[in-house]
C-alpha cells in the first residue's frame, strides 16, 4: 500500500503542528520503528478480527487507515440521512438564537454567575490554545481522551480492547467491536469534562470546597472549550473514525450532537430556560418551517402549466 505523507497545519499558527523533541538520526530512527511496529501490530490486530479506531494528529505518517470503502448503496443512504440531520441542525441553532436573543432572556442570562465563570473558562482556554504555550502537552491530553472515549464506548457496547496507543502523531484503539457511536463518540463527548465532574462529585462529598461551584464552571468552560478546539484542529487531518462511516454523515451526527450538548448547557445555566421549553421552541420552529414549506411547494405546482 502506498504511503503517503500529511502536511497537517495548525490553524492557529499555520505553522506544522508540533514535532516530537528528539531530534537527529537516532530520533528519527525510533520514530520510523515505532510506525512500523505500529502497522505490523494493526495488520496483526485485522487478521485476528479487530478493527482499529484512530487519530491522526501533528506530523503522522499515514498507517494504512484508508481501507474504508463503502458501497454505492450505503454511501447513497448515508447521504440521505446526512441530508435528513442538516435540517435538524439548523432548528436546534434558530432556537438557539431565538431564544438567546430575547432581550430578556440576555438580560437574565448575561447576569447569572453560571455564564460569567463559565465564559470566563473559556476565555482562559482560547487564550492558551491561541498562544501555543504547551501545545505538545495538550494535544496529548486530547489524543489521550479521544482514545480513553473509544476504549469506553467499546466497553459500553460489550466489547473489549486489546490495544491501545497515544502519542502527539496520533493515536488508535485495538477492538473487537465497532458501530457509530464508538467511532464518533469522542467527537461530541467532551472526556475531560466528564472526568472533572467525577472528581468533583468525589470532593464535594468528603469535604467542603471554598467556592467549588464557581470554580468547577469555570473548570467546565475551559475543558469543553479544550474539547472544541482541539476537535476543530483534528477534524481537517482526514481521520479515519470519520470514513468509517461516511465523512458527510459522520460530521452531520458530530454537528447535531454538540448542537444538543451546548443546548443543555444553555438550560442548565438559564434560570428560566428548561428542556421542556426548548422543546417546545424547537417543534414550533419545526412546524413553522414545514407550513412554510409545504406552502412554497403548492405554490410553485400551482404556477406549473398544466398539461
Amino acid at each position: 500500500m502506498a504511503r503517503k505523507r500529511l502536511n497537517l497545519k495548525s490553524p492557529s499558527t499555520n505553522r506544522r503542528a508540533p514535532r516530537s523533541k528528539k531530534g537527529g538520526l537516532g530520533g528519527t530512527l525510533k520514530r520510523v520503528d515505532r510506525k512500523v511496529q505500529d502497522m505490523q501490530n494493526m495488520r496483526t490486530g485485522r487478521r485476528a478480527g479487530m478493527t482499529a479506531h484512530a487519530a491522526i494528529a501533528g506530523t503522522a505518517e499515514d498507517l494504512g487507515f484508508d481501507d474504508f470503502h463503502l458501497s454505492w448503496p450505503s454511501r447513497i443512504l448515508r447521504w440521505c440521512a446526512a441530508l435528513l440531520i442538516m435540517p435538524l441542525c439548523f432548528v436546534t441553532v434558530l432556537t438557539l438564537f431565538q431564544r438567546v436573543g430575547d432581550p430578556d432572556f440576555l438580560h437574565h442570562f448575561y447576569r447569572t454567575k453560571e455564564f460569567v465563570c463559565f465564559t470566563v473558562g473559556i476565555g482562559l482556554m482560547l487564550s492558551w490554545f491561541f498562544s501555543g504555550l504547551l501545545a505538545e502537552k495538550f494535544l496529548y491530553l486530547y489524543i489521550l481522551g479521544h482514545e480513553m472515549t473509544h476504549a469506553l464506548f467499546v466497553y459500553f457496547c460489550l466489547g473489549r480492547v486489546t490495544e491501545m496507543k497515544v502519542s502527539t502523531d496520533g493515536g488508535y484503539i485495538m477492538t473487537n467491536k465497532s458501530n457509530l457511536l464508538i467511532a464518533l463518540s469522542p467527537y461530541f463527548v467532551p472526556f475531560w469534562s466528564i472526568v472533572l465532574l467525577a472528581i468533583y462529585g468525589l470532593l464535594s462529598s468528603t469535604t467542603s470546597i471554598p467556592y467549588g461551584e464557581q470554580g468547577l464552571i469555570v473548570l467546565l468552560g475551559g475543558t469543553w472549550c479544550f474539547h472544541i478546539v482541539w476537535t476543530l484542529w483534528m477534524i481537517p487531518k482526514d481521520q479515519p473514525d470519520l470514513k468509517e462511516h461516511g465523512t458527510f454523515f459522520s460530521l452531520m451526527v458530530i454537528a447535531f450532537f454538540n448542537l444538543v450538548l451546548l443546548s443543555g448547557m444553555v438550560c442548565a445555566a438559564s434560570p428560566d430556560l428548561t428542556w421542556k421549553i426548548f422543546f417546545f421552541n424547537w417543534a414550533n420552529i419545526s412546524w413553522d418551517l414545514i407550513d412554510a414549506g409545504t406552502q412554497w411547494v403548492s405554490a410553485a405546482l400551482r404556477r406549473l402549466p398544466r398539461i
